[in-house]
């Protein structure tokens, strides 16, 4: 019996630590907001043709690599703990909200879609504007979402509003 809890635990922690590193904790590096000049004209320039084309590979690889473990390949979440945000009620509502909650997480309970989620569950990941802008015009437009698009002002906006 104590080996099988002991095996409980150590799966548990390797779980968290896990949810703990692809939902964002290894990115608090100082200063991720000082890019160089060229790197943010390039990435502005690329978001720019992704929104035109359609193509929102850049913001697949930042939901893939910080959002994915929680909101899951699927964009479905997990009931009751994590939002779906597949053809989320919520989410689609505002997109002033959705940026400002990728930069904060939720902090109330929220409803989608007729189930209750706590608030405060979302780990904050540090992202520059455009990977803001990146991220959530990928989520606009995924698993069945039809959205629009954010701008990087949109996201200038609410971070000045936070």
């Amino acid at each position: 019996m104590k080996k099988f809890k002991l095996f409980s635990l150590s799966i548990a922690a390797i779980f968290l630590l896990g949810t703990f590193m692809a939902c964002g904790g290894d990115q608090e590096a100082e200063g991720a907001d000082d890019q160089n000049t060229d790197q943010t004209e390039e990435t502005t320039e690329t978001t720019t043709t992704e929104v035109a084309t359609g193509d929102f590979s850049a913001g697949k690889a930042i939901y893939e690599t910080n959002c994915m473990v929680c909101h899951q390949e699927s964009g479905l979440g997990v009931e009751g703990t994590f939002p779906p945000l597949a053809k989320s009620d919520y989410l689609l509502a505002d997109k002033a909200r959705a940026i400002l909650q990728t930069l904060q997480g939720a902090k109330e309970p929220i409803t989608v879609n007729g189930v209750e989620y706590p608030g405060s569950v979302m780990t904050i990941v540090k992202l520059e504007n455009q990977q803001t802008v990146d991220v959530v015009n990928y989520i606009l437009n995924s698993w069945g979402n039809e959205a629009g698009t954010v701008t990087l002002d949109d996201v200038k906006e609410a971070n000045a509003a936070k």
